[in-house]
């Protein structure tokens, strides 16, 4: 079995933009690569469509034409010279992830989707919209996006066409055969509502994976405490340092513009720095910029004691499932995906959006209850030990790709 994997960049995000993947397949005998824009690795099986600097500056030039005459995907020369390709001729199967990040035109993927059987992982909802990645409170992506009221939104658009670009992606869709796998119940009901992508037969759910022999509670607490310059005493949160408007960072300052000052209470961020500075004289905030490195990010989770993903919009959560891993009860906003994959309730504890009074009430709680901190946290870490461990993922898309191909020889068959 030859599957190929196709994602604008390899390594950041590589759990599950097909790096990892096609590193996994190859590694259990099957034969797999990845193409992509940006490659940064030295993989042999990896290789970049953009060769050249040239090719590079080609890019740049169709980027800007787009955002000028308010276009997205539509351009991009990419996908047919992939078609010529001879990694995409030999491939049985073609795995597609985060593909319109500037690259690939949609009517080239119409055309790459007509000739083999492919398999796309939406990582949010931006294939359901008429631009944005994040629909967040508004419902227009489910009856064209007419006269949008969010153009700033990303991706934006400086004039209005995002019905126009809805309106690309329903002449699409509605030409194309493929399997759709999203990693969330909350996706998996966004695309059956969808009017681009309800008529697809066969939609799966298949959570991502993680690693939980690497995401697990270290047990040297107090000595990682001690390299961060926090006291064992402390009540350590971790969140994500992010302005863009769906990560919750303004539902995180509302928090500690209210909260009362303390010397106990140290919060980690990881992400963006510089968004926190007028709070230094009222916290202990510890900054880092963003780890790639699993083991330092276990590192963080494991002398934390609480971790705030108060999103208003996620199609996933990430970090939350590391977090979960590493034993830390999660704070999470309803009204996404976060909800469901913290198995909140009984797990992950749900919050109102923008509701501070609750927020903090609720962090004030945890404080003062180590018990219920620790509970939370046993619960976690057994749940994405049984829901999202990697080895169950890597089998649930090895079966996808098996099944597709069964089917697909069975459909030849019929056709004879």
């Amino acid at each position: 079995m030859r599957i190929l994997q196709v994602n604008e960049i390899d390594l950041p995000g590589r759990r599950f933009n097909g790096y990892d993947l096609q590193l996994m397949l190859n590694k259990k005998g099957y034969e797999a690569k990845q193409l992509v824009c940006n490659k940064m690795s030295r993989d042999k099986n990896v290789i970049s469509f953009l060769p050249t600097q040239s090719d590079f500056f080609i890019r740049e030039l169709c980027k800007r034409f787009e955002e000028k005459v308010s276009l997205q995907s539509v351009i991009y020369p990419y996908g047919e010279l992939m078609k010529d390709m001879d990694e995409f001729k030999e491939a049985d199967i073609v795995h597609y992830h985060l593909i319109f990040n500037h690259f690939m035109s949609m009517y080239s993927f119409k055309d790459l989707v007509q000739t083999k059987p492919s398999v796309w992982t939406l990582h949010d909802p931006w294939a359901l919209t008429g631009h944005c990645v994040h629909p967040i409170d508004c419902d227009g992506w489910l009856t064209g996006c007419h006269n949008c009221k969010h153009l700033e939104r990303y991706s934006p658009l400086t004039r209005n066409s995002a019905h126009s670009i809805w309106e690309i992606k329903r002449q699409i869709y509605s030409q194309i055969d493929l399997d759709i796998v999203v990693a969330s119940n909350w996706m998996l009901d966004l695309v059956k509502r969808s009017p681009l992508t309800s008529h697809f037969k066969n939609i799966h759910l298949i959570p991502f994976g993680i690693d939980t022999n690497i995401f697990k509670k270290k047990n040297n607490v107090e000595e990682l405490r001690k390299k961060e310059e926090i006291s064992k005493d402390s009540f350590v949160i971790m969140f994500r340092q992010d302005d863009q408007e769906w990560k919750g960072l303004s539902y995180i300052k509302e928090v500690l513009s209210n909260m009362k000052k303390s010397e106990k209470i140290v919060f980690i961020t990881v992400g963006k720095t510089g968004l926190l500075d007028e709070y230094k004289d009222k916290f202990k905030i510890i900054e880092h910029s963003w780890i790639n490195n699993p083991e330092e990010m276990v590192k963080l989770y494991s002398i934390s004691d609480l971790f705030l993903m108060p999103s208003v919009a996620e199609s996933f959560g990430l970090m939350a499932v590391e977090a979960m891993s590493c034993s830390l009860p999660v704070i999470v906003s309803e009204g996404t995906a976060l909800p469901g994959v913290t198995f909140a309730p009984d797990c992950g504890i749900e919050l109102k959006k923008g509701d501070t009074k609750e927020f903090i009430e609720t962090i004030l709680r945890l404080i003062s209850s180590p018990e219920e901190c620790t509970s939370r946290g046993k619960r976690s870490r057994k749940l994405v030990e049984k829901h999202y461990n990697i080895e169950r993922y890597n089998k649930d898309l090895i079966n996808l790709y098996k099944e597709i191909l069964k089917r697909n020889k069975s459909n030849s068959k019929r056709i004879k």
